[in-house]
């Protein structure tokens, strides 16, 4: 018994000066290489009308010490500029940052004139501990204008799609979402048409308060129907409504599809149908009123 006490005592001996000769010998120390700084976003949009912001950030171990981030901007590359102090202003471009995140504020400056949306881009151009920066170190910001005059019909809709194949039981609900084409201020392209990932191109003529959309115009069906089209739904086609068609039906429907928009944002497009190209097979077609969210 009494050497079994013993050669306990021996071994907890033993191990004790196995610990201390460890932690003599290897110190547990943290690796400085990971101590980073970065920006925690690639991109941002913010409308002319609001404020936004994005995060800088440093990582670490407790106790590392805070680091002042300096910011820079640029517009190398970029088609239509933002200017700092004209069309827009930073909360800072020299950052104090402890372990964790910082936001920075951006406020465009708003004006009564459409001058189209600008970018510029915000680099991590220092830091005064000279921590390393993640390849993650810039930010491309865009200003949205909000004078442009199509913008009562920019948005994302819901859109009731009545079916003539079978109304009420075939009817269909999207949702559509519209956007600004860069290089003409009277176009919009239309996502999420018939469920759609692929966008058309409408017109909008705000005299005559109404939207073309050219037929065809090709759409992603998705689910195995990814050539799909929507076509002006002719007579010939709205007998039919869903079923297989010819390809003279289809050449007849390749006139403008055309419908009317309204100053509160609605848009009532009707006689659109919906094609699967690869089986010339009419999905259906519709009377659609779109309401603005």
């Amino acid at each position: 018994m009494m050497k079994k006490i013993i050669m306990n005592f021996c071994m907890l001996a033993v191990t004790l000066l196995m610990v201390t000769s460890c932690d003599d010998n290897y110190p547990i120390m943290y690796d400085e290489a990971n101590i980073v700084v970065g920006i925690s976003a690639s991109s941002l949009s913010v409308k002319e009308n609001a404020t936004g912001s994005f995060n800088v950030y440093l990582g670490g171990v407790d106790g590392t010490e805070a680091t002042d981030i300096v910011l820079e901007i640029s517009v190398n590359g970029i088609a239509s500029p933002a200017v700092e102090g004209t069309d827009f202003t930073l909360s800072s471009k020299n950052v104090n940052t402890p372990v964790g995140v910082k936001a920075v504020t951006v406020t465009p400056i708003d004006n009564s004139t459409f001058n189209g949306n600008k970018q510029f881009v915000v680099k991590i151009a220092s830091n005064s501990k000279n921590y390393p920066v993640t390849p993650q170190d810039s930010i491309k910001i865009t200003l949205v204008d909000d004078e442009h005059p199509l913008k009562a019909w920019i948005g994302t809709y819901t859109v009731a799609a009545v079916s003539y194949g079978s109304p009420g039981e075939w009817d269909e609900e999207w949702t559509v979402t519209t956007a600004p084409v860069a290089s003409d201020v009277t176009k919009l392209t239309m996502t999420g048409i018939a469920g759609s990932s692929e966008a058309v191109v409408a017109t909008l003529n705000t005299t005559t308060m109404t939207v073309t959309i050219a037929s065809p115009s090709s759409i992603n069906g998705g689910e195995g129907y990814d050539n799909t089209s929507v076509y002006y739904a002719t007579n010939e086609l709205l007998a039919i409504a869903s079923g297989y068609v010819t390809t003279g039906m289809l050449s007849a429907a390749s006139q403008p599809i055309t419908g009317t928009i309204e100053a509160n944002g609605t848009i009532k497009i009707d006689k659109m149908c919906i094609i699967l190209d690869d089986y010339v097979y009419a999905w259906d077609c519709f009377n659609t009123t779109w309401t603005k969210n």
